[in-house]
């Protein structure tokens, strides 16, 4: 009996100690899990934060990008464009380099994810629009033509006038004088009026306006070429000067009215405004409005986070 008893005394002992053991350790698992929980969810919030902090970057570069592009579009010389294009650029590649960050950190959340993609891929919308707005932008062929319409062949058209009306003076006594008259006022309508095509020309988007521009002034040239050599005919010695100072300065003004009209049928600002105010500011808002709903989508998620 006493052996028996001895026995059950041995073998009760080990139980209890193995029961101590088990208990022990499942008090080490659950520390150690929500120990190891509680880091992995300060680590989650973290990358959240981080990408929280990357939406908000870019959407303040991409609005950066956007202010830069139209200024270099708006901009009244080369060396403003050049500068304001270069600013666009820089902050378009900060969003990338941002776009890129943001991809690495995104992790499993399918909602985020979609979102990102549709944002990459308006994204690359935008930068081949931005490619041909600025590419335009910085050539000025519109505001290049103004400037010559404005001085050089505004000066031209001057000299052209002056020297006619002395021509007028001169043979005022003249039995010709009525029929130079008519003419030399002929040449300088007719070149005043090609100037005054000039500036709507510049403006002008569609080739068919342009084609029809063209043709008037084509028309207008060959009456003021008609009238100069007309003249030719009937001024005298005394008067010769003036007309050959009409002539040059009325070639002068050809040769500016031909730049004019190659400059303007490249019409650089006038399609890099209509790309800005259209599909560049379009895509523009649609690409904004898929990084405030990826924005919105982080923050869920850390709420969600947080009361876990």
């Amino acid at each position: 009996m006493r052996t028996f008893h001895a026995d059950k005394g041995i073998i009760s002992m080990p139980v209890g100690a193995a029961i101590v053991l088990v208990v022990l350790l499942s008090f080490i698992v659950v520390f150690l899990v929500r120990h190891e929980d509680s880091h992995w969810l300060q680590n989650a919030f973290e990358r959240s934060v981080k990408k929280l902090q990357i939406v908000q970057t870019m959407s303040r570069d991409l609005l950066i990008s956007a202010e830069a592009e139209k200024s270099a579009v708006m901009a009244d010389t080369d060396e403003a464009s050049q500068s304001f294009a270069e600013q666009s650029i820089q902050a378009s590649q900060n969003v990338e380099k941002a776009r890129r960050e943001l991809e690495q950190l995104l992790g499993e959340n399918r909602q985020a994810t979609q979102l990102f993609g549709e944002f990459s891929r308006c994204w690359d919308k935008l930068q081949a629009i931005d490619h041909e707005v600025l590419s335009l932008a910085v050539q000025n062929t519109n505001l290049k033509a103004f400037r010559l319409a404005f001085v050089p062949a505004a000066a031209a058209m001057r000299r052209m006038d002056k020297a006619l009306n002395h021509v007028m003076d001169v043979v005022s006594a003249s039995p010709d004088a009525v029929g130079i008259t008519r003419l030399a006022s002929k040449a300088i309508i007719g070149a005043l009026n090609i100037s005054i095509l000039q500036a709507p020309h510049i403006a002008e988007i569609t080739t068919t306006r342009m084609d029809e521009m063209e043709a008037v002034m084509q028309s207008l040239d060959a009456e003021v070429t008609d009238a100069l050599h007309r003249l030719q005919a009937l001024v005298d010695e005394s008067g010769k000067p003036f007309l050959d100072e009409a002539w040059a300065s009325y070639k002068d003004f050809q040769k500016i009215n031909v730049d004019i009209v190659d400059l303007s049928r490249q019409n650089s600002n006038m399609r890099s405004y209509a790309i800005s105010l259209g599909q560049k500011r379009k895509t523009t808002a649609q690409c904004q409005e898929l990084l405030t709903a990826l924005q919105e989508t982080v923050r869920q998620s850390m709420t969600y986070k947080a009361t876990r």
